[in-house]
């Protein structure tokens, strides 16, 4: 590689010849915004920061280094200020010989012409140097001057209009008042507004109907909820600890703090200075020391063979990382192993960061069992409220007493659980199975096939599941109607399990999963386990009922207790029977997933013939059927605990006490604390965590703002919000402006150093900023004052001529226009068809997703670990908004996932935007929409009069009335499916049996089915994901 100052000074004639004819009216070059991204680009990787990778003793990032004197040769300079004859820098760069060039050729780095003729042109003009832009203090600017002075609304407008003017654009019309209105409901509250909303702002005359509706939707709790969605994302909030294991975790307390914080408004360096350090605030409450779940979000693991040392080291490194992107802007992470390559950070800085959040009494390995990491706290929910506790107990009572009722359809249930039990053990006959391997999934303990066909498990894992692979005598020849699993007391002990705790010598089956096929497997494929219609046992213990097996729940199961020493059998009835020669080969999954070694001792599988003897109904119940002693509470209990038909009511008591119990009761949540003996911080060589080097003491980087020595993670807060610092209030409102534009100011939001964009107005994004902190950090404010500007006002229509010189809209001479984020395309569906529930807060729930997709992904295979499998949720669970759905990092929701959202894995400040066939896929077939879809045409049905339908059905997806082309197409579509469904009543039932929801209505199926295909054309459309 060639080397500066090997040569002596010979200029180039092209050298001469651009320095020599520069006009004195050339533009002036700027070091920040014309000069320093070429360097950072080209030259910084050998001649930047990072002190390693330099090459020939040459800084270019600094001002000494810039104008310092050539190794070889102290006469020399590398600049020349006002020179470029006499600058080395100039020679390099203008240089045709290969050897001599800078960037050398090797290194695939070339300055273009114009980058030369800039650089050249900065030196001539004296090359003056200056501190990265985002590290100048900001100062009030000026508003600029503009001609169109009648088009601003507030001083934003001034800003864009100046720089419009400058590049002779022109700004765009105002939007009509339907966009407007839609655009600040999805952009405040992420939720459409409703037809009657939108008509009532059209028909609003008065002169300042816009701002009063501004107010009202910031307002709106929803607010709080949009908010925390973006929040969400920069946390890396999850329900899960994350790595291969991703066990349970609860931190839904944090999510509502959040949620309350943005919808009171608290000031933004309070909820800041809160979440870093609440717990060392003078006489923190609960709620402060509830804030600092910011920085336990991160990734967690127990898992075995990792090491705590090396944990704990990545803890706090995701720390640092989320700390510097999210309130700095700046790439810490990148200064973990060596010096930033192109920016100021040093690693040494890197670990004084580090030594802030050093001090945590937390564990390497922590997070078994869905319980919290230490430390942890108990608390209230922030968003409990007198109100809504006093109208749960209300609506709680008032479906208590239906219970009490006599229900038309309990005699269905009685004659068809009479049916069954007169049937009980018809034809049964019972079919040894040969059991030919038992393997493993999450354990190296397993289990030993016997001579007879059974197995024995001697030594047993603390929790684990078990394949057994058994094969169908060839002799015999029968429908199998299931299978039953019989449990044998060992010869030794003479008991059924290895359990201890609360169920000495006993075990638990938490689920069990049955594959049947013409060959053998010794795994079962989750995607094709055979349907089990019902579960019987032996035994039946209220805690422990046989049922319990089929929703895989951790902790929840069949368990023979208190019978220890006697043996005992679990049936399992197929709701389709199999043909023994068809399918002579089962895999069964047994998972005893409950821990404390509660795994059975011996076991044998036999196939089933016939009807089972077994009956899931206690001995009262099934006398009370059986005798018709006119026990009607006993029958009225029995029937609302346990009949299909009184299942909505069932699960919408539950959710009611559940709910009750969020707003009444004190819940765990991870927290931040410290210490009480210091943890010594090193330099770690490499980043690695095994290869400590100088101790270091917390503290900042000595190019931004002085920190205090002995300084606490409180002064730091303090010091990141400190009116005066020149990075946080600028990267705060870049990401509002983001959120709101749908690009920050500054592109790169997690980025303001070198290697970042510069900020397309740079005097704006001063302004904002001020004006935040002088505000005291309202965000309400700031955010009114972006949706008030003319500039936000813009119609999104684009013209050929603007989406050719503007194609990204940096300049905004239009109103932006985005997809709509994954929660809140979900959202908008729910609330446009009737199905969304607005209740704030609570735990995580768990909608419609794929079956047996946790199981996929799950370092524990099958066994229902917690947050290994899922558990659909019933009733108002199902159609909560989307920022409450159970989020686990290694399988997030796939819905959403198709439409970018994060594994919250690590901190994203901005999510990706594709366009992919999935995203049609999901909005056309998922359950979720396709039900929406089927309520929304239920709403229309019931509520429009006929003649209206096509243009309030349209109006409420895209706040517009249709135009006469697009209600002719939507009337086609209708009678082309009328057409169809009229024609095949069952493909109507069929559509209009998805979801959980009531599907009553007194219109006609083919009707009904044909209006939820309209309603589905409806919510796919581009208008409707998409806020313009």
């Amino acid at each position: 590689m060639a080397h500066w100052g090997h040569r002596t000074l010979g200029p180039l004639l092209l050298t001469l010849v651009i320095a020599g004819c520069l006009p004195d009216t050339s533009p002036v070059v700027d070091y920040n915004y014309d000069v320093q991204p070429i360097l950072a680009d080209n030259c910084y990787a050998c001649h930047g920061p990072d002190p390693e990778s330099r090459e020939a003793e040459l800084s270019l990032h600094t001002e000494a280094g810039l104008y310092a004197s050539l190794r070889d040769d102290t006469t020399r300079h590398v600049i020349v200020p006002g020179n470029p004859d006499a600058s080395e820098f100039v020679r390099r760069i203008t240089e045709k010989r290969p050897q001599e060039r800078m960037p050398p050729p090797e290194t695939q780095h070339a300055l273009t012409d114009s980058e030369i003729q800039t650089l050249t042109r900065w030196v001539a003009q004296g090359a003056q140097w200056k501190p990265h832009w985002s590290l100048i203090p900001q100062t009030l600017p000026d508003l600029p001057r503009v001609r169109q002075r009648k088009w601003t609304r507030n001083e934003i407008d001034h800003f864009i209009l100046a720089r419009l003017e400058r590049d002779r654009l022109e700004p765009t019309e105002e939007a009509d008042r339907r966009t407007l209105i839609r655009r600040l409901y999805l952009d405040l509250t992420g939720l459409p507004p409703s037809v009657e909303d939108v008509r009532a702002f059209v028909a609003d005359n008065r002169p300042d109907a816009y701002e009063y509706l501004v107010d009202r939707i910031l307002a709106s709790p929803h607010f709080g909820e949009r908010m925390a969605v973006h929040w969400l994302d920069l946390a890396r909030y999850a329900d899960t600890n994350g790595y291969s294991i991703d066990g349970g975790r609860h931190m839904w307390l944090w999510r509502d703090w959040v949620i309350h914080a943005f919808n009171t408004n608290k000031p933004f360096d309070e909820f800041v200075i809160e979440q870093l350090a609440g717990d060392l605030l003078p006489e923190a409450t609960d709620v402060q020391h509830m804030a600092t779940g910011f920085h336990r979000n991160h990734m967690i693991t127990h898992e075995g063979g990792t090491i705590p040392e090396e944990n704990l080291v990545n803890y706090v490194a995701d720390r640092v990382k989320t700390t510097g992107e999210v309130f700095l802007g700046l790439t810490f992470a990148c200064a973990q192993c060596h010096d930033h390559k192109y920016d100021p950070i040093t690693q040494r800085d890197y670990y004084r960061l580090f030594a802030f959040f050093n001090n945590v009494p937390e564990r390497g390995l922590d997070g078994d069992g869905g319980i919290n990491a230490v430390p942890q706290l108990e608390t209230l929910s922030p968003l409990a409220t007198e109100v809504e506790i006093e109208e749960v107990k209300a609506d709680l009572a008032m479906l208590r007493a239906e219970t009490g009722r006599v229900d038309p359809v309990q005699g269905v249930w009685e004659d068809r659980e009479r049916s069954l039990l007169s049937m009980r053990g018809q034809n049964l006959k019972l079919h040894p199975l040969q059991a030919t391997k038992v393997t493993t999934p999450n354990s190296g303990y397993t289990g030993e096939v016997q001579p007879d066909g059974s197995v024995r498990i001697d030594e047993p894992a603390y929790f684990a599941a078990y394949n057994v692979s058994l094969t169908v005598p060839e002799s015999l020849d029968a429908e199998i109607t299931g299978l039953r699993v019989v449990f044998y007391p060992d010869n030794v002990s003479g008991t059924l399990g290895h359990g201890n705790g609360d169920l000495p010598e006993s075990f638990v089956v938490t689920s069990v999963h049955v594959r049947a096929g013409a060959l053998p497997t010794d795994q079962v494929d989750f995607h094709s386990t055979h349907g089990l219609a019902r579960v019987t046992a032996s035994h039946i213990h209220p805690d422990y009922a046989p049922e319990n097996v089929l929703d895989d729940r951790r902790h929840n199961g069949w368990s023979p207790h208190p019978v220890r020493s006697s043996p005992a059998h679990l049936t399992l009835t197929f709701d389709v029977p199999l043909d023994s020669k068809e399918v002579p080969h089962f895999t069964v999954m047994l998972n005893f997933g409950s821990g404390n070694w509660q795994v059975a001792k011996h076991f044998r599988v036999l196939a089933m013939e016939g009807i089972d003897d077994g009956t899931t109904l206690p001995a009262q119940v099934q006398h009370a059927l059986v005798n018709g002693d006119g026990n009607s509470g006993l029958l009225r209990h029995a029937f609302h605990e346990r009949a299909e038909e009184a299942a909505p009511l069932r699960h919408a008591i539950a959710n009611l006490e559940e709910r009750l119990r969020v707003l009444t009761e004190p819940h765990p949540t991870m927290v931040m604390a410290v210490t009480d003996v210091p943890r010594p911080t090193r330099i770690l060589y490499r980043g690695q965590y095994d290869q400590p080097t100088d101790s270091v003491s917390p503290g900042v980087p000595s190019w931004l703002p002085p920190l205090q020595e002995d300084a606490t993670r409180l002064d730091l807060a303090e010091w990141l919000m400190h009116p005066s610092h020149p990075l946080t209030a600028r990267v705060t409102v870049n990401r509002f402006w983001q959120m709101v534009f749908g690009r920050g100011l500054v592109p790169t939001a997690a980025d303001f150093g070198a290697r970042g964009s510069l900020p397309t107005h740079p005097s704006l994004l001063d302004w904002l900023a001020i004006t935040f902190v002088e505000s005291g950090f309202d965000t309400k404010a700031l955010l009114k004052t972006m949706v008030m500007s003319a500039t936000y006002r813009q119609s999104s229509r684009a013209t050929p001529d603007l989406l050719t010189r503007d194609p990204q809209n940096a300049l905004l001479a239009r109103g932006p226009r985005f997809r709509l984020q994954a929660e809140f395309i979900r959202d908008q569906a729910l609330a446009i068809s009737g199905l969304l529930v607005h209740r704030l807060g609570g735990p995580s729930v768990h909608p419609y997703q794929p079956t047996g997709l946790w199981k996929e992904v799950s370092h524990y295979g099958s066994t229902p670990a917690t947050a290994q499998t899922f558990v659909q949720n019933h009733g108002e669970k199902l159609y909560r908004r989307s920022l409450y759905t159970y989020w686990k990092r290694t399988a997030p929701p796939p819905s959403m996932m198709a439409f970018d959202a994060p594994t919250r894995e690590v901190c994203t400040v901005q999510r990706e935007n594709t366009n992919t066939p999935l995203q049609a896929l999901v909005l056309l077939n998922d359950p979720q929409f396709v039900e929406a879809s089927r309520a929304f045409a239920t709403r229309i049905l019931s509520t429009v009069p006929e003649a209206e339908r096509i243009v309030y059905a349209f109006e409420a997806v895209t706040g517009h009335e249709p135009d006469r082309e697009d209600r002719h197409r939507l009337e086609t579509r209708l009678a082309e499916e009328m057409r169809v469904f009229e024609a095949d009543s069952v493909r109507a039932r069929a559509i209009l049996s998805v979801g959980a929801s009531p599907t009553a209505l007194s219109t006609d199926l083919a009707t009904h089915a044909a209006w939820t295909v309209v309603a589905s054309v409806l919510l796919n459309l581009s208008e409707t994901i998409t806020r313009n």
